[in-house]
């Protein structure tokens, strides 16, 4: 049988699990994307992803990305393609 945890507070829960979250470096998460590093890091500084940065290195949450993966892009009639 599992242990269960007890958390204080909401906030405690929230920054363990924040913890437990993978992360990809930002050349990683770039080669996952097919984009240069300097597209990724602008796309992080805009907030599309969460990001952390660790000694100077940011790191992108994996689920984010992957998520972002999985949407299906916008469609806009003005793109000239007929549907």
């Amino acid at each position: 049988m599992a242990l269960r945890q007890q958390w204080a507070s909401l906030n405690d829960l929230m920054r363990h699990l924040i913890r437990q979250q993978e992360w990809m470096s930002l050349r990683e998460a770039a080669k996952l994307y097919r984009v240069t590093d300097e597209t990724m890091l602008a796309w992080v500084r805009a907030g599309a992803f969460t990001n952390q940065n660790c000694d100077g290195r940011i790191w992108v949450a994996r689920a984010d990305l992957e998520a972002a993966l999985r949407r299906k892009p916008e469609y806009h009639k003005d793109d000239g393609d007929e549907r």
